[in-house]
């Protein structure tokens, strides 16, 4: 990697911010003593989704001020701790594409962000977009400079996050623009292979529910025969192309992408995302495939936070499980290199 980064691994802490309005939001979802609890994991960094665009009072896109006051309390518990925190815009819907125009929101609210965070330590560092998609590479790479740009002309000092579309894939990561500005870091997300690290989920068109242990790495002997709902779909072709997908070399040689990028625009990179569901997917593989992505990126030196911490893809045992101390999966946290 050309470029290294002031730290190395954590997690994210999701549905904390990810609602329709502020009245919605359950701050107690996380207290200090997280913050507490992944430090001793072992982790310098927390990444904080935020559905920055729901919190808007009026047409002028202004931030409701008890949004801001939630997050200057979980930023001071990031400072306390000595963590980097990330403020990601999660202003984003998994199915609908992407506005061409969201400019017209994004500007207003990073310009609100920076004036209210300027004065932080450098602990905190900012996310323009998670996983744009469905929007034009060039159109996209417009909106996310004039981003920056607004962010500068109030906050020269910061890190800003900034990434491809495609859900912020590796492969767009080559088609954002060489902007001038040298304080970004270059996020992708991972997954791979889809089927895996999604089987049991049912936000998918079609509903992954139906699926159920597929192994990680392939074993042909263990790929289950395709449900009937899939018969046609990507689904059954994806399960049909499985030995090749889930293989390791393959994989790899993706992750490898991402460090080429780092290399060749000489700037840093950070996976900002990567699990895989619990419900369905078989304890034993998690663990394997948890192991392998943490040693691959580890490997090519580029930091990263798992998705995520409480919940469907989190570092408990099950999805509602949230004592630290006893219902922790000591397995897994392990696998990915966390202190256990």
């Amino acid at each position: 990697m050309a470029k290294t980064l002031p730290f190395s691994k954590g997690v994210n802490f999701s549905k904390w911010f990810e609602f329709r309005s502020v009245k919605e939001i359950q701050f107690e979802r996380y207290t200090e003593q997280d913050f507490i609890n992944v430090k001793s994991l072992g982790a310098d960094v927390i990444r904080v989704p935020v559905a920055v665009h729901n919190f808007t009072t009026n047409n002028n896109h202004t931030l409701d001020p008890l949004l801001l006051k939630y997050l200057d309390t979980a930023v001071d518990w990031a400072e306390k701790r000595q963590m980097f925190i990330i403020l990601d815009n999660h202003s984003f819907h998994p199915i609908e594409p992407t506005d061409v125009n969201i400019d017209r929101i994004l500007l207003p609210v990073w310009d609100q962000i920076a004036r209210h965070f300027r004065d932080r330590s450098g602990y905190v560092i900012y996310e323009v977009l998670n996983e744009p998609h469905g929007i034009p590479d060039e159109r996209w790479g417009c909106i996310q400079e004039a981003a920056v740009e607004t962010i500068r002309r109030i906050d020269q000092k910061r890190a800003v996050i900034v990434g491809g579309t495609n859900y912020n894939s590796i492969e767009k990561l080559f088609s954002i623009p060489e902007y001038k500005d040298v304080n970004l870091i270059y996020t992708f997300h991972y997954y791979d292979p889809h089927l895996f690290t999604h089987q049991g989920a049912t936000w998918n068109k079609p509903s992954l529910a139906p699926l159920s242990g597929l192994p990680f790495p392939a074993d042909k002997n263990r790929i289950p025969k395709p449900h009937d709902s899939f018969t046609g779909t990507w689904v059954e072709k994806c399960l049909e192309n499985y030995m090749n997908d889930a293989n390791p070399d393959k994989l790899s040689a993706a992750l490898d992408r991402a460090a080429a990028f780092a290399k060749e625009r000489d700037v840093p990179v950070f996976c900002g995302e990567f699990g895989v569901f619990i419900i369905q997917s078989p304890p034993e593989d998690r663990v394997t495939w948890y192991k392998f992505t943490c040693d691959a990126l580890n490997r090519l030196d580029i930091p990263w936070t798992c998705w995520d911490y409480y919940g469907g893809f989190g570092l408990f045992k099950t999805v509602s499980a949230r004592d630290f101390n006893t219902e922790l999966n000591v397995d897994v946290v392990r696998a990915m290199g966390f202190n256990r």
